[in-house]
């Protein structure tokens, strides 16, 4: 996985298998690991909880329309631009967008209750995107 990023466009895949219930997105290089994502204003993340999809952000919830579930998303993170997008991986199109005020460099963050995640990194963000 790529290190903390303060600069540029990362993208990354992420593959989930029998799970009813995750978060993924990413939070501040220095959040405690203790902490679970999304509950505070260091993450910024995309949860998937009774068979739909939210944004999260201290909290709070907000509903994002326009996808099922997929076996694997993908994330768009654009720093400078300070957005962070869920990206449909089989249609190679952004289905939201958060947007941010990262306040420093930021890493990939994950939470799984069930089931399994695989993390693809290292990818060339996709043309169209």
């Amino acid at each position: 996985m790529w290190s903390a990023s303060g600069s540029g466009r990362h993208y990354w895949e992420v593959t989930v298998k029998r799970s009813q219930q995750f978060r993924i997105g990413v939070a501040d290089v220095d959040m405690s690991r203790d902490s679970c994502i999304g509950v505070d204003d260091r993450s910024w993340v995309f949860t998937y909880a009774q068979r739909k999809w939210y944004t999260m952000l201290a909290n709070e919830k907000a509903p994002v329309e326009g996808i099922g579930q997929p076996e694997k998303v993908g994330l768009l993170l654009e720093y400078e631009a300070q957005k962070l997008s869920l990206v449909d991986v089989s249609q190679v199109s952004v289905v939201h967008t958060l947007q941010t005020d990262f306040r420093g460099p930021v890493v990939p963050a994950f939470a799984l209750w069930d089931g399994e995640l695989l993390t693809h990194s290292g990818l060339e963000v996709p043309e169209g995107l």
